[in-house]
């Protein structure tokens, strides 16, 4: 516990002094020479992502068109299984 304490007590001072050389503005900062999305770049992520969501409301409205047959087939084919009547369990249970 002391040799740490004093280990702080030593570096803090140093360590202050290094950060406050440190630049504040590590990022370098380019001047705009356009406004955002001017070069057309917005467009393209645009066309893109419309083009995705028009090819899946396609995909989804061909595959629930289309296989309808298949979904009743398949309900008439539930329903047409042997059912067993449900008795409930007696209340309260006996132990």
């Amino acid at each position: 516990m002391f040799s740490c304490r004093a280990a702080w007590q030593k570096c803090a001072p140093l360590a202050r002094k290094a950060a406050y050389r440190l630049p504040r503005d590590v990022v370098q900062r380019r001047p705009m020479s356009s406004t955002p999305g001017g070069s057309g770049e917005n467009i393209v992520y645009a066309l893109m992502c419309g083009g995705a969501f028009v090819g899946a409301v396609a995909y989804a409205y061909s595959t629930l068109s289309t296989d309808g047959a298949r979904f009743n087939d398949r309900i008439s084919e539930i329903n047409a299984r042997p059912k067993t009547e449900w008795v409930p369990k007696p209340w309260p249970p006996k132990m």
